[in-house]
């Protein structure tokens, strides 16, 4: 019985103290999490991403800093680190040899740094060398390295201050991936833009993309997941599409074919 009730008593106290974690974001060889409004990292920190003002890797999550009003985070495709606080400010650490951060400089910052002045960010997102967010007001901005037009600004410059994305402010939601950003509008349309070799974008080619470009007529995608070159859906009807690089089967069709538009998962909905 004693045995019982302290295994009882671990499970317990394991339940509770995972209830403490709020949100958790992973990149390649880093975490990012909050709890209690409290930020915390662990994992590889050679640039600086884990924000706690070193450069030494930790097998343990370890507090940054000691403010306690962020309100949700995203640990990048790669080595860097963003998070926006609960007065909507943005704010950015770890690798900026292009400018990702959005500081204006390319040089990297171990510890949480604002950027710029604005506090009316909604949400934030890293690929490959670049960052793209999404303000309150439905506009789209982006700025970092443009390989293949992953600023989608129409151009291929580099950028290391946060620009603006065409001028339409209906964006919803965004996304992104190995140098390809996905993202949704308020009527439930997927857009994409950045390099395409291997049918990423799920446009029906594999031609990069400067400017954010309509994927489907489809009008009900919900959510979005991005492996490496490749892409997962899920649509409001319960259905799930890919498309993308396939080589080893990771759409998850059945075939080893990429694929560059959106084929559908199977045939269940729910």
């Amino acid at each position: 019985m004693k045995q019982i009730l302290t295994y009882i008593t671990i499970l317990m106290i394991s339940y509770a103290n995972a209830q403490c974690w709020d949100d958790i974001s992973l990149a390649n060889s880093h975490a990012i999490a909050i709890k209690g409004e409290t930020l915390w990292g662990w994992g590889l920190n050679v640039y600086g991403q884990l924000g706690d003002g070193t450069n030494i890797n930790r097998s343990l999550p370890i507090q940054i800093g000691t403010d306690t009003d962020w309100l949700s985070i995203d640990a990048g495709y790669n080595n860097l680190s963003s998070a926006i606080k609960t007065d909507g400010s943005l704010w950015a650490w770890g690798s900026n040899q292009y400018g990702q951060l959005g500081d204006g400089t390319t040089t990297n910052v171990n510890f949480p740094k604002k950027i710029g002045t604005d506090s009316n960010w909604k949400s934030v997102c890293a690929g490959t060398r670049v960052t793209v967010a999404l303000k309150t007001d439905g506009t789209l901005w982006s700025w970092g390295d443009n390989f293949s037009g992953t600023l989608g600004d129409g151009t291929v410059t580099q950028r290391y201050f946060p620009g603006q994305i065409g001028s339409e402010n209906d964006w919803v939601a965004i996304y992104g991936g190995d140098h390809t950003m996905i993202a949704i509008k308020q009527d439930g349309s997927l857009w994409g833009w950045g390099i395409n070799a291997h049918g990423e974008l799920g446009d029906g080619t594999f031609v990069s993309k400067l400017i954010p470009t309509l994927i489907a007529s489809s009008h009900d995608y919900s959510m979005i997941s991005f492996g490496r070159q490749y892409t997962l859906t899920l649509k409001n009807d319960g259905t799930i599409w890919g498309w993308g690089t396939n080589n080893v089967g990771q759409i998850g069709d059945g075939t080893t074919t990429n694929q560059s538009a959106p084929v559908q998962i199977g045939n269940d909905n729910d």
